[in-house]
């Protein structure tokens, strides 16, 4: 293969890939294959070449609204992503290269592709934006069996179909023909897919006429989304973030039980922020409101902390959620000790300090609610680890305004439709100048407010402590696939060793 037509192939596999999470999502499903063909006809440099070139292509259509936020951190975050794939690459290479048996191929390859995926979603330097599950968020038949394997699961089945399809057609090239009988590698994926469509329709159906969720305990919420920019929110008087009132009688529709404001609209107390404090204790007084808030606090020693706060009708504090994940280099410097040479990146405004405590925040007569703020939504663990601990449903807190109108908003409620199918309840997203939705536990989006519009948003959500698969097991599913491929790859190499042993003493 011409090394002209190698660079198409791998251009074709990059505008596939990053057209899958913008347009229609079923490209996913064979969007590698180009590139996993490429790399069976080259040799490591090549290879290594190309895997790079694809994740230039695949992280920056992804990725490119971090433009709007800052070039200078956009590059490093880029090349961070990019050398995952060339990671991959080296990967790719060694199993084309050493293993013979195709189907032992795609397991492997599908295996080390979910193991940079999962690394991806860890550690302080977390970055999951671009992982492969998303793309298949309205596709919600295929994404219910993240109620079992998380998005893990569904990268999973991606990936297997993508190398499958290029075991096959690596076959009929090999053999300059094709029939049916090249497609065997590919036919058992082919078959997993509508058993998996199918259950998750009947998964679907099952959730919409069973009307007992409506019997549970529900919640009347106003999102109010403010849309005020990061400088008018800290540098201009507070009364900005009051919404405009629903009627000339009361400011929030009758029936409201809890009012719901975006991540740190306010920096200190509501006592502090006096227009809007003044504001917000009249109003939840007089009609008998909780408050629910995203607010910037700090203790005496100037320890500043990201914070949600759950206020009664008389004002009083009755819970509070500190962020567990700050964003790196945004939100503040991880290890300045051993990171240092790093700081250049660190866009933080103030170094926000990171808890360890999964704090829940208790409605008085309703239930308990998990708390995600900003970037954790985007981190499974998070979620599953409230939801397992107890959480009925979970509250997303985000700003997005240094995102504008870019994808970035909508990408982000993306990430919370995937926690509310892990988990199986419902996910409050509330954002300050993007988008804010209600989704419920099959993944639906009840309702949503238009991008970058002052809104307030009213619902309904139900609360359950009916706990998922995935939230009780995690990722279960996952270590046993890793397990079983390790187990085939040591079944290859002990019959490798031992044809070997036996071929020499034929030959003797």
């Amino acid at each position: 293969m011409r090394s002209g037509t190698k660079f198409i192939l791998i251009l074709v596999s990059g505008a596939l890939l990053v057209s899958s999470f913008y347009g229609p999502g079923f490209l996913a499903w064979f969007c590698l294959v180009p590139y996993f063909i490429v790399a069976y006809y080259s040799n490591l440099r090549q290879t290594v070449f190309f895997s790079f070139l694809l994740g230039l292509a695949y992280f920056s259509g992804v990725t490119y609204w971090f433009l709007e936020y800052s070039f200078v951190f956009w590059l490093p975050i880029l090349g961070i992503l990019a050398s995952y794939i060339i990671i991959f690459g080296i990967f790719l290479y060694l199993i084309y290269s050493k293993i013979k048996w195709p189907v032992l191929r795609f397991i492997l390859i599908s295996a080390v592709w979910m193991a940079i995926e999962f690394f991806r979603n860890r550690t302080f330097l977390a970055f999951p934006w671009g992982m492969i599950a998303y793309s298949q968020h309205d596709y919600l038949a295929v994404m219910q069996m993240a109620k079992i394997t998380g998005a893990y699961g569904v990268s999973l089945i991606l990936i297997l179909l993508n190398t499958a399809l290029s075991e096959s057609i690596i076959d009929s090239i090999k053999k300059r023909k094709i029939n049916v009988k090249n497609f065997r590698y590919a036919l058992p994926v082919i078959c997993l897919v509508p058993i998996i469509v199918v259950s998750g329709l009947i998964s679907i159906n099952s959730y919409r006429n069973d009307t007992n969720h409506r019997k549970e305990t529900g919640i009347n919420i106003a999102l109010v989304q403010t849309n005020i920019s990061f400088d008018d929110k800290f540098e201009k008087d507070s009364s900005v973030l009051i919404p405009q009132p629903y009627s000339s009688d009361e400011y929030f529709n009758k029936g409201t039980e809890l009012i719901v404001f975006p991540e740190s609209v306010i920096w200190g107390t509501l006592e502090r922020n006096k227009t809007f404090g003044e504001w917000a204790q009249k109003t939840i007084k007089r009609q008998n409101l909780y408050l629910i808030t995203g607010q910037i606090l700090w203790d005496e020693e100037k320890k500043y902390y990201n914070s949600v706060v759950l206020y009664s009708p008389e004002s009083e504090i009755i819970g509070r959620y500190n962020k567990i994940h700050p964003l790196p280099c945004a939100e503040y410097m991880p290890y300045p000790d051993v990171l240092g040479f790093l700081s250049f990146l660190n866009i933080a405004k103030l170094n926000i300090t990171p808890v360890r405590e999964f704090e829940m925040i208790n409605f008085p007569s309703k239930g308990s609610l998990g708390i995600n703020i900003c970037f954790e939504s985007t981190l499974p663990i998070i979620a599953k680890t409230f939801r397992n601990n107890g959480a009925e449903a979970i509250f997303v807190f985000t700003d997005d305004a240094g995102f504008r109108d870019s994808p970035a908003s909508w990408q982000h409620v993306i990430f919370s439709r995937v926690r509310a199918i892990e988990n199986g309840c419902y996910v409050v997203h509330s954002s300050n100048m993007g988008v804010s939705a209600v989704i419920d536990p099959i993944g639906k989006i009840i309702s949503k407010t238009e991008l970058g519009k002052r809104t307030v948003l009213y619902e309904t959500i139900y609360l359950n402590s009916n706990k998922t698969f995935y939230t009780v097991y995690g990722n279960l599913i996952i270590y046993i696939y890793f397990g079983l491929s390790l187990i085939y790859l040591a079944v290859y190499i002990i019959h490798k060793t031992i044809f070997k042993k036996s071929l020499n003493i034929y030959r003797r």
